[in-house]
């Protein structure tokens, strides 16, 4: 086997990144310190972003089974008028983190991926040329080096590849939201109307009751005014989570046994660097925040989505010049934008009666269209737009929807019968996309790293030409002014010289 990759990490984003790799025959090795999956992972909705990414690798049309969906995309208390965003899109569904951890895992295994359970990185080493990193891992098995092309620290908020790569994890020391998470056995009959769903209260602390089956239920507490009791050293126990639970909601939790519990706390911390030489890092290891909207799991998810093809584009020798660089660029202003809207987010919530007026004028704010779009967009990782421009190539039209943008969700008519935009991409190469029905992208075929489909144009207002890169941006379209010249510096760009 070539040199392969190392991801340190088997959730959400690590599991997506090494299935990123492997469908692009890129050997990848993923290493976790559990010795199976965790079933203590509190995660519980995926996003209209998140649900897009996923369909562009065709994994997403099983979590959508038997869920429930939230009515309401919000900010803060406040309701976003997500219709106004370009669509059709959807909303976001209650998927356990759990759930879309197993979809992930059997996708790796049948992949290929060298999945190693109980294994812990204890040290890596970067070759003085650059040309690797020799990583030590440990397991049951003893002490190996194993020498990489890459390492990828996805290994959470104490993330040991991104302190021993010397990274800063810049955020807020101080801690707001404190609470208790996890899965409770109770009757259905013995839940009280007040502990089904999401709740404030007047001080702006938070409760969400889910019911996951007849007799189970996700339960989630958010205490912002005070510093409750039970956040002690030890495990959460089922005597703190009924306290806490009958604080918020003023009635007693018939729980007869936990499943799980688990104290948590939140800072908010984005990383200064993305990339340091041949180590990444990607999900909670990069940027954590409260989770918020389905943020956490989108932004992990959209991290893997974003570096996998360009790791391997390095390896398969055709990265143009700055491909990987552009990983930081485009991944740390997401990142610092879900770390910001969600304190804010949080800032309106806390201490709730003071922050009316701050939450009045959000009203007053959101009467504009351009307002509820971005907050629409940014809160269910539709956002923020991935800054696309080229030396040379004059700017964009001004107020562009597309592009740095994924596609609406439109059905689209090809020689291989119906299908939506994102089954296009689900090869993992880029798409260039002619609905204009004259073939004029037909003359650029000399990148094989990305295929042309041609289809008639679909009842919508979509230029005739996009480009789509593997991630699903649109890095290019004929309906701001950009034509064939435009479209092969955007091709040299991201899938360098052409080689037909």
């Amino acid at each position: 086997m070539s040199e392969p990759v190392v991801v340190v990490g088997a959730g959400p984003a690590g599991l997506m990144l090494a299935c990123e790799l492997a469908m692009r025959d890129v050997p990848a090795v993923l290493v976790d310190i559990h010795p199976t999956q965790r079933a203590e992972a509190p995660a519980m909705a995926i996003n209209a972003g998140t649900l897009e990414m996923l369909d562009q690798r065709g994994l997403a049309a099983g979590l959508r089974e038997g869920t429930v969906t939230f009515p309401e995309v919000r900010f803060a208390d406040l309701r976003l008028a997500f219709e106004k965003v370009q669509g059709p899109r959807e909303p976001t569904h209650m998927v356990l983190q759990s759930r879309l951890e197993k979809v992930l895992i059997d996708r790796a295994v049948e992949l290929g991926v060298d999945l190693r359970w109980a294994t812990r990185l204890t040290g890596f080493e970067e070759a003085a040329d650059g040309s690797g990193v020799t990583v030590t891992l440990a397991s049951d098995a003893g002490e190996e080096q194993l020498r990489c092309r890459y390492l990828v620290g996805c290994d959470g908020r104490e993330s040991i590849v991104r302190k021993q790569a010397g990274i800063d994890y810049v955020g807020d020391d101080w801690v707001i939201v404190r609470g208790i998470v996890g899965d409770v056995a109770i009757n259905r009959e013995d839940v009280a109307p007040e502990q089904y769903g999401l709740s404030y209260t007047d001080n702006g602390d938070q409760f969400l009751g889910a019911p996951l089956s007849p007799d189970v239920m996700r339960v989630f507490s958010a205490e912002f005014s005070t510093e409750p009791p039970e956040f002690e050293d030890g495990p959460a126990t089922l005597e703190q989570l009924g306290d806490a639970v009958k604080r918020l909601t003023g009635k007693e939790l018939k729980a007869t046994e936990a499943h799980w519990l688990q104290h948590y706390s939140i800072v908010t911390r984005n990383a200064e660097q993305y990339r340091k030489g041949r180590v990444f890092i990607a999900g909670d290891a990069a940027h954590v925040h409260y989770p918020y909207n389905g943020q956490g799991l989108g932004t992990a998810i959209g991290d893997a989505v974003n570096l996998g093809w360009k790791i391997a584009a390095e390896v398969h020798g055709w990265a143009p010049a700055d491909l990987l660089d552009s990983y930081h660029v485009e991944r740390h202003l997401a990142g610092r934008l879900a770390c910001m809207n969600i304190q804010a987010q949080l800032a309106l919530l806390y201490p709730r009666p003071l922050a009316r007026y701050m939450r009045e004028m959000m009203g007053e704010f959101l009467k504009f269209d351009e307002v509820n779009v971005f907050l629409a967009e940014i809160v269910t990782n539709l956002g923020p737009a991935v800054p696309i421009a080229y030396e040379g190539v004059p700017e964009p039209v001004e107020g562009d929807r597309l592009l740095g943008r994924r596609l609406p969700k439109v059905q689209i008519k090809t020689a291989d019968g119906d299908m939506g935009v994102a089954e296009t991409l689900q090869s993992g190469r880029g798409v260039l996309l002619d609905l204009s029905g004259d073939a004029s992208a037909q003359e650029e075929s000399g990148w094989p790293t990305a295929s042309t489909w041609s289809a008639p144009k679909p009842g919508t207002d979509l230029p005739g030409t996009l480009l789509l890169r593997p991630d699903g941006c649109v890095a290019w379209h004929d309906g701001g002014g950009w034509g064939q010249d435009e479209l092969r510096t955007a091709l040299r760009t991201w899938f360098g010289a052409p080689t037909g």
